[in-house]
């Protein structure tokens, strides 16, 4: 059974619907799968199909404040102009109390990013930080 004729045409309740409409069209003639595989190869559906909002994450188990902290390196340069010539933002969160902070910097030199570092442990200090593998957290000395 051709799928193609309920899909593409306009007369059809199933026309140009997602799996359900037509699944209930073909009813038990087309299994679900096979409905979802043929889909999944047509741009009319695809790109019209909502992105998924609840993707999985991988779970991060701490014990309490102050045991963890994420930190990374924001790039404004293309709107440095709105931002007095800060070109990059460090941002830092508590990964239990999920408390942020953000400083901003004129660059992304090994002392810039200590001293962003230091305001930041000044108010607390955290037991480890966990970073990206991007090269701004890695410096040889100036």
């Amino acid at each position: 059974m051709s799928l193609e004729k309920f899909y593409k045409n306009p007369k059809e309740p199933a026309s140009f619907g997602g799996i359900n409409a037509l699944r209930r069209v073909v009813e038990k003639q087309v299994k679900t799968k096979d409905i979802k595989q043929w889909l999944e190869t047509k741009d009319s559906h695809t790109l019209h199909k909502p992105a998924r909002r609840n993707f999985k994450k991988n779970r991060v188990i701490v014990g309490g404040i102050d045991e963890q902290f994420q930190a990374d390196l924001l790039d404004l340069q293309s709107i440095k102009q709105f931002n007095n010539g800060y070109k990059f933002l460090l941002t830092c969160i508590d990964v239990f109390s999920k408390y942020a902070w953000a400083i901003p910097l004129k660059d992304k030199t090994g002392q810039s990013i200590l001293k962003g570092f230091q305001k930041i442990f000044k108010e607390r200090k955290p037991k480890s930080l966990q970073t990206d593998k991007g090269t701004e957290f890695k410096n040889k000395n100036d």
